[in-house]
Order: C-alpha cells, then sequence, then structure tokens
C-alpha cells in the first residue's frame, strides 16, 4: 500500500489535477492507493483572509474574496469535467462553500476571531479539492472515493495546531479506509484537518496536509508515504543560494527532523516523526518528473554516517543573552524559570550557550518570537533586572542561523576545522555557535548580510563540484515552499 499526499501546487489548476490523478491511476493496478490532497494553491491563504475580513467587519473585501474563491473552483471543475458532471461536482462542493459563507457572515456579527473559530473555516478548502479529485479519479475509470478526515483523524483541542490521538486515529481508520480498500475504492482523504472526540473540528498546523499523509501510512501500515510537490527532493542546501545544490536520494528520519527545524521546507518535522515512529518510509517525489526517484527518507541511510549532508539557513534569527550576577546557584535556579517559560509559550530555541561560569547565557532565536520572549523575559524577572541581578540584558537582531547537518558528525574529528575555515575564508564573524547534543548538527549565527556567502562556501567545502555520493542530481524545480496545507 502507498500513501499519496499531493500538495496545493500538484491541485493548483485543471491540468495538475489531471496530471496528479493520472500518477494515482498509474500506480493503482498494483498497489492499493490512499491520497490526501492538500487545497487548491493559496485557498487556505484567502480563507484566511475572509476570516480576517469578516472578523474585522470588511464586507466589501470579504465578498470579493468569496467570490473568487468560489469562482476559481468553479473554473477548475468546467475545466475537468464534461456535461453533467460538471453540475454534479459543483454540487459536491456546494455545502463546503456554503459553510464558509454562513460561517463568515457570523463573523460579521460576531467580530472576533479565535483559533477555535479558525479551525471550523480553514479545512474547507481540503473538503472541495478532495471531491474534485474524487471525481478526477472516477473520470479515469478508477474509483474514487472522498473521505473527510474529521471522521479518522482524531485529536487534541489544542486548536491550530493540533496532535493526534494516535490509538483512536489507528481504529477508526481502519474501520472507514479498510472495506474502500478492500473493495477495490480509492480513498481521497482531505489533508490538514481532523477533530476532536467531541466532533470540534481541528488544524494540524504548518505542515499538516503532509502529517496527514504519515498519520495515514502509519495508522494503515503503508508499505511507504509519497509526498508528490514541485521539487525534486531534498537538496544540498538552497539551490537560489548554491546552484550546484544536488538532490539527496537517502537521509534518515533524524536527519530530515534536524533539517526541518533549521529551516528545509520541504516536510515538516511533524510529519516525520509520525512515520519515524511506525518505521514507514517516506519519499519526497515531484509530480512534474514523476520518474524521477526523489528523496527516501527512512530509518536509516548509507552514506549519512559521519558525513555532511546538508547546510541550511534560517533567516530572521535572533541572539539574546542574559548576564546573571554570579552567586551560587543564583544562575542555575534563574535558568531553570527562563526556559521553563520558554517551554510553556512553545518557544523554539534554535540554539542555546552558557559560559563555564554558569552566569550568562545566550539564546538563539526565531525573529518572530524575540519580541514575545523579551516581554516574557521582563513580566517574569522584572525585580531581577531592576536589582540588578540580572546584570545585563542584550538583543543582535539580523541574524542568520546557519547549521551543517548529518549523522553522527563527531565521528569526523576535521569537521569543525573544514567547517570554520570555510566560514573565516568569507571574513565573517560567528557571533555564536554550538554542536547538537543529538550529534546531527553544528549551528552558528552570522550577520544576514554575509549568509550567502557563508552557505556557498561551506557547501563547496563538503560538496566540491567533482563530489559524488550518488547525490549528483541538480534540481531544475524549487519553489520556496511555505507549508502546504
Amino acid at each position: 500500500m502507498i500513501v499519496m499526499k499531493f500538495g496545493g501546487t500538484s491541485v493548483e489548476t485543471a491540468d495538475r489535477i489531471r496530471r496528479s490523478a493520472a500518477l494515482v491511476a498509474d500506480y493503482a493496478d498494483d498497489h492499493r492507493i490512499v491520497v490526501v490532497v492538500s487545497a487548491l494553491a493559496k485557498i487556505t491563504d484567502q480563507i484566511l483572509a475572509c476570516a480576517n475580513a469578516a472578523a474585522g467587519g470588511d464586507a466589501r473585501t470579504l465578498h470579493s474574496l468569496l467570490g473568487n474563491i468560489e469562482e476559481r473552483h468553479h473554473a477548475v471543475i468546467s475545466d475537468l469535467f464534461p456535461g453533467n458532471s460538471e453540475l454534479i461536482v459543483r454540487e459536491h462542493i456546494h455545502p463546503a462553500l456554503q459553510q464558509l459563507r454562513d460561517f463568515c457572515d457570523a463573523l460579521l456579527q460576531l467580530r472576533s476571531l479565535t483559533p477555535q473559530l479558525l479551525d471550523v473555516a480553514l479545512p474547507l478548502g481540503e473538503k472541495m479539492s478532495a471531491q474534485i479529485f474524487a471525481a478526477a479519479l472516477s473520470q479515469l475509470g478508477l474509483r474514487g472515493s472522498y473521505v473527510d478526515a474529521s471522521e479518522i483523524l482524531i485529536t487534541d483541542d489544542r486548536f491550530g495546531d493540533a496532535s493526534v490521538d494516535m490509538e483512536e486515529t489507528r481504529s477508526r481508520t481502519r474501520q472507514k479506509l479498510g472495506p474502500l480498500l478492500d473493495s477495490g475504492h480509492v480513498p481521497v482523504v482531505t489533508g490538514y484537518c481532523g477533530s476532536t472526540r467531541k466532533r470540534q473540528p481541528t488544524t494540524l498546523g504548518r505542515g499538516g496536509s503532509d502529517t496527514s499523509g504519515t498519520i495515514l501510512g502509519a495508522a494503515l501500515q503503508a508499505d511507504e508515504v509519497w509526498i508528490w510537490t514541485d521539487v525534486d527532493g531534498i537538496l544540498t542546501a538552497d539551490p537560489r543560494i548554491c546552484h550546484d545544490a544536488r538532490v539527496l536520494p537517502e537521509i534518515t528520519f533524524r536527519e530530515a527532523i534536524e533539517l526541518s527545524y533549521y529551516g528545509a521546507k520541504v516536510i515538516h518535522r511533524k510529519a516525520v516523526s509520525y512515520a519515524m515512529d511506525m518505521h514507514i518510509p517516506v519519499r519526497i517525489k515531484n509530480s512534474f518528473k514523476p520518474d524521477f526517484p526523489g528523496t527516501k527518507i527512512t530509518a536509516a541511510s548509507a552514506g549519512s554516517d559521519g558525513r555532511v549532508r546538508a547546510v541550511t539557513a534560517t533567516s530572521n534569527s535572533t541572539l539574546v543573552s542574559l548576564c546573571i550576577k554570579n552567586e551560587f546557584h543564583l544562575a542555575a535556579e534563574i535558568l531553570g524559570r527562563l526556559f521553563l517559560r520558554l517551554g510553556h509559550d512553545c518557544v523554539d530555541v534554535l540554539f542555546a550557550m552558557q559560559s563555564s561560569a554558569e552566569n550568562s547565557v545566550g539564546l538563539v532565536l526565531r525573529g518572530e518570537d524575540t519580541d514575545r520572549v523579551l516581554a516574557s523575559i521582563d513580566r517574569l524577572f522584572h525585580s531581577e533586572l531592576k536589582q540588578g541581578v540580572i546584570e545585563s540584558l542584550e538583543v543582535e537582531r539580523e541574524l542568520t542561523t546557519v547549521a551543517v547537518m548529518g549523522e553522527n558528525l563527531k565521528r569526523t574529528p576535521e569537521l569543525l576545522g573544514r567547517l570554520f575555515t570555510a566560514v573565516s575564508r568569507c571574513g565573517v564573524s560567528v557571533v555564536a555557535a554550538a554542536q547538537g547534543a543529538n550529534e546531527l548538527s553544528v549551528c552558528f549565527a552570522v550577520s544576514s548580510k554575509s549568509v550567502a556567502d557563508v552557505v556557498r562556501s561551506i557547501h563547496s567545502e563538503f560538496f566540491p563540484i567533482h563530489f559524488s555520493d550518488g547525490s549528483d542530481e541538480r534540481s531544475t524545480a524549487w519553489n520556496e515552499l511555505s507549508a502546504e496545507v
């Protein structure tokens, strides 16, 4: 069995839906297939814009956006389906369109928007695209069957970024999809969404449709999960910076999670973690080049051990440094409270450093979290700052975190020397640095103005033009992927 997930760019237009449906048909004779689809590209953003316009009382903008969403879906349907089939598929998506209009009309009166309310509307794009995709499969002679994921993916009530109850989801998935698969159907499941046990709609957060795919793969014990997108696979670097970046034929689950954490956007780390838990291989494949093998993510990968596999850059990073009065155990107590607060606020710390005297610490954060963290520090340590117990608090913005990745990097004793020699060739100062305790990464922060030169220099050091480990395929298609949902 293969679970195939198609992202927004793979179902963006009628032609792309035809192409994606044909890919399913190509494999359906030899495999049982479950399909997961995102909304048409940019539709989720437009639904969010509708919700914001409605909550803000902007009826004119709202009605324009609603009209655009309806017209776009009707145009795709008109192009895909002739005659009466067009009317039938329009009827299939009508309930979702009407639900969106009713939702926005209610928001115009309510003038309020919460994550829980948003989770009612945001999955409607997936509900429409899944209906269209199921009909496209039926047009090819397959038995496409629409499945609403809220019936099978059971989550907690953390609206906007829900986590799945895997045991309940496994039971419901097998109960719902098992009979469909046994009778020769191809289930087409809405990505990105689920529901609580109380039937409250939820969404799975960034990369949610990928996560839906790997959850279903794990629940059904699929042979593989294929993520169809518009890139050739996972690359050794961003090819907009490094024109000689190449596709990695294989990487480990751990490497994929680390790459995602430090900026690679092809697949989200949450999606990888569900596949890793059940040892389900994941492939990243290009729907525009279906014969290209792409990247396989698995438990073990030849060529990973002790070798640098990729270099990433996380822009808009910030260094926050605290210097604490040097008194016994005082620093430990303050830092303990700080990290507890960061965990409570769900703040990602890219990496951290502490002095040997234990009285100073540096945290490298994502830029979008900086003001929130500074506000928390001010509230949490107001008296310590006022009394001088925290002697200084410094903030350095406009940094980029550069990371090199690979399994068991400590087995490469010359790594740090080669890495920082490559950085020094650019005449760039390293603001902060750390080696991951998991042996998967070495990270450092530099001025964002210098990052392109730094990444190119590192990539040239570890991936010279003549270098080949089977990963020397060059990417010919790369788009900056925001999380597809």
